[in-house]
């Protein structure tokens, strides 16, 4: 781990990142994402609610938590069953442009950290996930099918466009009250 993230190599086997895209695929709810303000955003977004996978991820989930006590210290609301997760697929040319994760207007709440899964089955070129703090920063490692990545939502970052393959992400934002 380090201060800007948290990084797990290998927390799922690609058995596992199979079985797990095979639930989320049976599982497909309507709901609706939009691009971050002024965010190129040309990838798509299917959603599952967190009951419909968790027992699959615990460990995933553990990680997130981890992270977070070790590195963040956040005051988080405890996840849901009805929590929607956004599951990102990335295709050939497909990309999201620089920006933060976060909730807009006046809310009671702010997103507070940004945890994403790798559930790629195979390897791809490109849509490297990249921060930017004090210079941009590749996460190169995350490229790996069945690893996991956490950092604070506030944190400009960005996926580069897809050269080859299919590049898929389970995202859980982590919300907490308001930063003050």
């Amino acid at each position: 781990m380090n201060f800007t993230y948290a990084f797990a190599k290998n927390l799922f086997s690609r058995e596992k990142i199979k079985n797990l895209n095979l639930k989320i695929n049976e599982n497909f709810i309507n709901s609706s994402d939009s691009a971050a303000s002024d965010a190129v955003k040309t990838s798509s977004v299917k959603f599952v609610k967190l009951g419909a996978v968790e027992n699959l991820i615990n460990p995933f989930l553990q990680f997130c938590y981890q992270a977070n006590t070790k590195l963040y210290g956040f005051d988080l609301y405890p996840l849901t069953k009805e929590k929607i997760l956004n599951y990102n697929i990335y295709e050939r040319g497909t990309e999201y442009g620089w920006h933060t994760d976060g909730t807009e207007g006046l809310t009671s709440d702010d997103i507070k950290l940004t945890c994403l899964l790798n559930c790629s089955e195979d390897n791809y070129l490109g849509a490297n996930l990249s921060l930017f703090t004090g210079g941009e920063r590749k996460c190169e490692e995350f490229n790996i099918p069945g690893s996991a990545v956490v950092f604070p939502s506030f944190i400009n970052h960005r996926v580069d466009k897809l050269i080859s393959g299919k590049r898929n992400t389970l995202a859980i934002w982590m919300y907490g009250s308001r930063f003050k």
